[in-house]
């Protein structure tokens, strides 16, 4: 099966109309991350009109770090109560650039009600982590709540990783174009970690590979291809004990 833990739909077939073909005609499985009411209603939508991948994808919504927004809250509590989405995200914390760094305190209100929300509807959830780990380590209780956590695009170093993991949060670690452009932490991060902890996604359209314009579906092949070849030399790199 071709597991897309992260992509855009939308945002995806404007720019990519073929990878609605590819998402049907394959076994593929995906969640599709959405930020808008209108990105909710075009994923269902896309379902209805194709109702052989009404299996194949997920909906998650969740109030983005980059653009946090109070009154979005409600848009959430309504989706989560008519069980219209999987998971709640992506969500979370960044500190990549200057202004991003300049809301980071409502960017952690919204991400704390957030969690309580996904806690309370025993939703799983997709974070967004930039620049922002060590503010991670101050909600792990929280986090050790959630029923399953997803670090989408995963950037932490190895060792952070492991000490999620060994503080008792459900975590698992999304990878995609990263690998194959050659990101070190995310390259040393896939050889220490657990099998069952791995997820592959595409951040389609966004994330890339180097020399292309947009990510698309169709690239999940060659990271997971990457995956295990990391993962065939692990004589080599010995996987640590978690």
């Amino acid at each position: 099966m071709i597991s897309d833990t992260h992509f855009h739909l939308k945002q995806l077939l404007e720019v990519s109309p073929e990878s609605a073909e590819f998402i049907k005609e394959n076994d593929f499985f995906g969640f599709c991350s959405c930020h808008t009411l209108e990105e909710v209603e075009f994923v269902e939508n896309f379902i209805a009109q194709n109702p052989e991948t009404e299996k194949k994808l997920e909906i998650t919504f969740g109030i983005h770090p980059q653009a946090p927004d109070e009154k979005k809250l409600a848009t959430l509590e309504k989706l989560v109560s008519e069980k219209r989405i999987a998971a709640v995200g992506e969500i979370g914390l960044d500190r990549f650039s200057v202004e991003f760094a300049a809301t980071i305190e409502l960017q952690k209100k919204l991400f704390a009600v957030q969690l309580e929300i996904a806690q309370n509807a025993k939703l799983p959830v997709t974070l967004h982590i930039r620049k922002a780990i060590p503010e991670i380590f101050e909600q792990i209780q929280e986090l050790k709540k959630i029923e399953k956590v997803i670090f989408h695009s995963y950037s932490g170093t190895a060792a952070e990783a492991e000490s999620i993991l060994n503080h008792g949060v459900n975590a698992f670690f999304s990878f995609g174009n990263a690998l194959l452009n050659g990101h070190k932490k995310a390259l040393e991060t896939v050889k220490i970690l657990p099998e069952n902890r791995i997820l592959t996604e595409t951040d389609a359209p966004y994330q890339p590979k180097k020399g292309e314009s947009f990510s698309k579906p169709q690239d999940i092949l060659m990271i997971a291809e990457k995956i295990a070849e990391i993962r065939s030399n692990l004589s080599k790199f010995p996987q640590k004990s978690l």
